[in-house]
């Protein structure tokens, strides 16, 4: 399955990502701090808890979060002698990062309002980077991975993020999306992106996948509206489990990897 279908896919993508640049269109939609994290509120728990568990056994002295948000996935994983960088592309995401940080960790935390992809980072390196939500905004997901790969240390870690549009929940949602964008277009194009193509972008930089949680959102408009984000996020639990025992992963479309340089 990760054969040909894959490399086809790979290819579309780069050529597509070769061909824009998304930067300040990003920027603008994330700039609406408030809107992003009260509609990503499921996401956001089943990121925090995935992390915490795969982090509670790795080296954390240096870690970089890429897309950092409001800082609550990362800052979680602060620890006496460790020392991160946050990092997000949206001012107001920064603001609020900052205003998270632990005062007694305020001396360990350097929060950069920058674009990961043109920022510079001197000789630096890391033992764990961090990537939620954000593969499907950057404008070549190859060099993305490419980067990161050269700013871990040897045996570093990467948590890493994806949406696999091409899932059948995927596609449901995606269909849902363009009857949506004919009254209200995109401000951008994402990644549409699959398994498929994420795990050949793994083997070309030498990322080793250890292991991956799977769950989905329901992919019915409006189902938010009725259902609470909180009993949402109970009942999508309860059918995937986490990622010490994700249970009915192949209904899931949402991806977090631990991955591992080779």
């Amino acid at each position: 399955m990760i054969g040909e279908t894959g490399m086809e896919v790979q290819t579309d993508v780069l050529a597509m990502s070769r061909s824009r640049d998304n930067s300040d269109h990003v920027r603008h939609v994330f700039e609406d701090t408030s809107r992003y994290l009260k509609n990503r509120q499921v996401d956001i728990r089943f990121r925090i808890d995935t992390v915490a568990t795969y982090a509670s056994d790795l080296k954390r002295q240096r870690v970089l979060d890429i897309g950092c948000g409001d800082g609550s996935i990362s800052l979680q994983l602060l620890r006496p002698g460790c020392r991160f960088t946050l990092m997000d592309i949206s001012s107001s995401m920064v603001t609020r990062a900052k205003a998270n940080v632990p005062e007694d960790f305020a001396h360990a935390v350097e929060v950069r309002n920058e674009n990961f992809t043109s920022a510079s980072f001197g000789s630096e390196s890391f033992d764990l980077v961090v990537a939620v939500g954000v593969m499907a905004h950057v404008d070549s997901p190859d060099e993305f991975l490419q980067k990161i790969k050269g700013l871990l240390q040897p045996g570093g870690s990467l948590i890493l993020e994806f949406t696999d549009a091409y899932h059948f929940v995927g596609r449901t949602g995606r269909f849902w999306s363009r009857l949506k964008e004919l009254a209200a277009p995109a401000k951008y194009p994402t990644n549409k992106l699959s398994f498929a193509q994420v795990a050949k972008l793994f083997e070309r930089h030498g990322l080793k996948l250890v292991s991956g949680f799977r769950y989905s959102r329901v992919p019915v408009p409006g189902f938010n509206i009725l259902v609470s984000h909180a009993r949402e996020y109970r009942l999508m639990k309860l059918l995937f489990g986490d990622c010490a025992r994700n249970r009915n992963a192949r209904l899931g479309n949402e991806y977090i990897c631990l991955l591992t340089v080779e």
